[in-house]
């Protein structure tokens, strides 16, 4: 199985995708994620959680895969929000 984690800006930036062979911790609607270590250049590097929507999907058998032929996509829609907004503990 391989995980993907893949945040939307809906302000019409980027995404920004994360890949892994073990699953990613839960996000929820409502969380708030800080976006300062991924390189983001705008005024505000914090995101709320707007929609999280899971896709799970078979690759195409190409030869060996040591993740497997599974696929877990995770896809986060957020909104940029004020840095000066409360992370949730």
């Amino acid at each position: 199985m391989k995980y993907q984690l893949e945040i939307d800006y809906s302000d019409g930036g980027s995404v920004k995708v994360f890949s892994s062979t073990s699953p990613f911790m839960p996000i929820r609607v409502g969380d708030l994620l800080d976006a300062t270590m991924w390189g983001e250049s705008n005024s505000s590097s914090k995101f709320r959680v707007l929609n999280v929507e899971h896709r799970i999907s078979e690759k195409p058998n190409l030869g060996i895969d040591p993740s497997g032929r599974m696929v877990h996509r995770v896809l986060i829609h957020t909104e940029r929000v004020p840095d000066t907004a409360q992370m949730m503990v």
